[in-house]
């Protein structure tokens, strides 16, 4: 800048100095600098100098608008949120009580363009709602040194965006939403904008516009920064004339003041009361404030990443406590039945075993369940799930979109839960231990000619309240009328039965009854064929027969399957033959390397895929969740399909185009670079992790490798395992694809990997080898675009 500029600029520094008393240091130059060229291309002036001596002309025209481009006008509703929850917990009764009236006089004296007055507003609002405080009145004093923002105040029209992540309790009734192209708009009630006078207050004036005025509460927040010590000191002294007795007095979260010298008492997060009269108080008026009460929370969230992120936010510091969570519907209600006390419940809309949505519609009394706010990926305004969710008893919402946003998001979660239990801890909403009932249980129908595992699987599910073997069966002749009679929701099925095996039951039943299956089998060499051919006749997964040194531990394993398998979707593919040589268009890129993660139902989406793949591949590396014996059969039946070799990976497998590698069950599998060779290497070992193989192990080692050519793709299965392995990979600039929704048995991984942004694309398993084949051809375009 040079010095005539420099001087020009400290001269409006001096004038709104003079002007507001705000103190604006060389550090502001930039600032201003670019505020004032706004303000110079809306005058159509091109120079400093120009606009220097446009401001001498019409100084006094041009003051007030110069003074609102100096002043800041970033804030938004509910600042500070817990200043209004102090006043509404602590402190409301007090001031009526002691001033024996029921009107509030409340100041707020650095209101910029009105977030904070309406707020106020909306509180008084809702708590004239209740019985307690129906003949509540209050009147608002705002002011700004700036015109221009009294005058957008004053107007009360804000975008909806700035409005949505208000509790709703707030919303309700206080503002109108525009219609079609004013839609994106909403306008402050007219009984709300009664209640408040707006005017322009110099705070280092001596204030005699309203000398008559006195208040219960002032709210000079998040002004004092822009003055010095001397200026502060006089602000505050000024204010307290108006300030009743025993009125409070509130700054912003990083104000500070000098309270002795003021004849200040602090008696919460900056919120002041006159020293003379917190003296005055008895030891019991003192002790009568109430102590604040740990908010019990409960959470429901099949992410453990996300369960983390609510721990971190939901602290006893804040005012939390979370009691308890789960990662499944079911388990849900088991745990919140035995817990004595719930205050809110947090619930995500997708979960392995159930919808959110199919959650608060199985509570048979909404009124007496604790009160539940949708923590959800989906939009709250545009998505028929979210509106479903309120309009079966949900509270509120918050948006969660990844782990960025929840972060973002931690103030608007805890207002809103602090909100909900505010309002409804005189309820009885509060959960009392054995009061909640219970949803309808899971009816299991076990078909199984050993009469002794079918002891053993009834015994293994009595463990979970929500499981109910309805009926046994040894004879599969007889399946058909046995479910008309009983209506199971889940079979388990042995895959040797007599008269007929598992794999011709499920051809003549799925057809007509798509009803979730578990194939149980002795998981040996012999038996592995049959369960792939079950798979693809529709079965959803599969457990080993129970040994009995490790009942309990088994028992967990199938109670999961099952309970994953009642909302599972049944999905039988259309049968291919073995694949034929395809025509390709386009050079294929050998040069890539793909890295595919699956689980419950992956071993039919992986078939589904290679089948439809050319001949000439990049290396392929595959981890299903799979055990042992399995992965070996898994692998021979894709080899007999697919027009490219399919192997079972090996200890040192160097890895080669046309080849596709299946990662051995109950085993690691990971690459390594040696030399100028990738290599598989195979290995024993869980390392905390839950699956083995797992997918996270292949896809965080591949990522480290650092290759320029990479795709990760992750399909349907239960959990998370490969989220963070896809986001891994994404961030070392591998091509990454998720199997959507519809398409996946459970849609539990693809969606983890999706709230972790860890995706480019989201497809139909029926896209995905086309996918894949534009992508390793030559007319592959670079650009990545998210496709739903």
């Amino acid at each position: 800048m040079e010095q005539a500029e420099e001087l020009i600029i400290h001269g409006i520094l001096k004038l709104t100095h003079a002007e507001t008393g705000m103190v604006l240091t060389e550090e502001n130059k930039n600032m201003l600098e670019s505020r004032i060229k706004k303000r110079m291309i809306n005058l159509g002036i091109d120079t400093l100098y120009q606009y220097d001596l446009y401001l001498k002309k019409n100084l006094e025209a041009e003051k007030p608008s110069l003074i609102s481009l100096l002043t800041t006008h970033h804030s938004y509703f509910f600042r500070e949120y817990f200043h209004f929850e102090e006043i509404e917990t602590k402190y409301l009764d007090s001031l009526l009580e002691k001033n024996n009236q029921q009107e509030l006089q409340i100041w707020s004296a650095a209101c910029s363009q009105g977030q904070e007055p309406y707020s106020i507003a909306m509180l008084m609002e809702k708590l004239k709602k209740q019985k307690k405080y129906s003949n509540l009145n209050y009147k608002i004093l705002a002011s700004d040194i700036d015109q221009e923002s009294i005058n957008f105040a004053k107007n009360g029209v804000y975008y909806f965006k700035d409005i949505e992540k208000i509790p709703k309790v707030y919303i309700t009734g206080n503002w109108q939403r525009g219609i079609g192209e004013l839609s994106p708009y909403v306008k402050i009630k007219d009984h709300i904008k009664q209640k408040i006078e707006f005017k322009k207050i110099n705070l280092l004036d001596s204030m005699s516009l309203f000398s008559n005025k006195i208040f219960d509460i002032i709210f000079c927040r998040n002004v004092l920064i822009y003055f010095n010590t001397d200026q502060i000191n006089k602000i505050i002294k000024s204010i307290l004339k108006y300030l009743k007795p025993n009125g409070i007095l509130i700054l912003g979260i990083s104000e500070s003041i000098n309270k002795n010298e003021l004849m200040l008492n602090l008696i919460d997060k900056s919120i002041y009361m006159h020293l003379e009269f917190t003296n005055s108080l008895s030891e019991e008026e003192i002790i009568a404030i109430p102590e604040k009460k740990l908010i019990r929370v409960f959470c429901i969230d099949d992410s453990v990443t996300i369960l983390r992120q609510l721990e971190r936010i939901l602290t006893n510091e804040r005012g939390f406590k979370i009691v308890g969570t789960a990662s499944s519907a079911a388990e849900a209600r088991c745990s919140i039945s035995n817990l004595p006390t719930i205050d809110v419940v947090i619930l995500d809309l997708y979960l392995p075993d159930e919808s959110g949505i199919d959650y608060l519609k199985s509570i048979p009394n909404i009124d007496k369940h604790p009160p539940v706010l949708i923590m959800s990926s989906v939009e709250r305004d545009s998505n028929q799930m979210a509106l479903e969710a309120l309009k079966y008893g949900a509270v509120d919402y918050v948006e969660k979109i990844g782990l960025e946003n929840i972060k973002k998001l931690s103030d608007e979660l805890c207002f809103k839960i602090e909100t909900i239990y505010i309002e409804n801890k005189d309820n009885n909403k509060i959960i009392q231990k054995n009061t909640h009932s219970k949803k309808e249980k899971i009816k299991i129908l076990i078909v199984e000619d050993s009469e002794t595992i079918r002891y053993q699987i009834k015994k293994m599910l009595s463990a979970n309240n929500d499981l109910e073997v309805i009926a046994e069966l040894s004879d599969p002749l007889l399946i058909e009328e046995t479910i008309e009679k009983y209506k199971p929701d889940v079979l388990t099925l042995d895959i040797k039965l007599p008269k007929m095996n598992g794999v011709e039951v499920l051809k003549k039943l799925i057809p007509k009854r798509k009803i979730p299956t578990i194939i149980v089998s002795s998981l040996n060499m012999n038996e592995g064929s049959l369960v792939m051919d079950a798979l693809a006749y529709g079965a959803v997964d599969y457990f080993q027969k129970p040994e009995l040194a490790r009942m309990e531990e088994e028992a967990n394993i199938l109670i999961e399957k099952i309970l994953n398998a009642k909302n599972a979707r049944i999905r039988v593919y259309d049968k291919k033959g073995t694949a034929k040589s395809k025509s390709q268009t386009g050079i294929v890129d050998k040069n890539f390397l793909i890295c595919i993660g699956s689980s419950t139902g992956g071993t039919e989406a992986i078939k589904y895929i290679l089948q439809d793949l050319p001949e000439n591949i990049p290396p392929i590396l595959i981890v299903q969740h799979i055990p042992k014996i399995f992965s070996a059969a898994f692998a021979q039946s894709l080899n007999a399909l697919c027009p490219f070799e399919v192997v079972e990976a090996k200890n040192n497998d160097i890895i080669y185009a046309n080849k596709v590698y299946i990662a051995p069950g109950s085993f690691q599998m990971k690459v390594e670079r040696i030399q100028d060779k990738l290599v598989i290497k195979i290995f024993d070992s869980t390392n905390g992790l839950i699956h083995r193989p797992s997918i996270d192990v292949l896809f965080h080692s591949v990522a480290n490798l650092g290759l320029r050519k990479t795709m990760g793709i992750i399909l349907t299965g239960m959990g998370s395992d490969g989220a963070k392995g896809l986001k891994h990979l994404k961030e070392t600039g591998a091509i990454t694809i998720a199997q959507n929704e519809a398409s996946c048995v459970i849609f539990g991984m693809p969606k983890e990997a999706i709230n972790l942004n860890a995706v480019d694309y989201i497809e139909p398993l029926e896209s995905i080898s086309n996918r894949i084949t534009n992508i390793i051809s030559s007319k592959q375009q670079s650009a990545r675009i998210i496709k739903n």
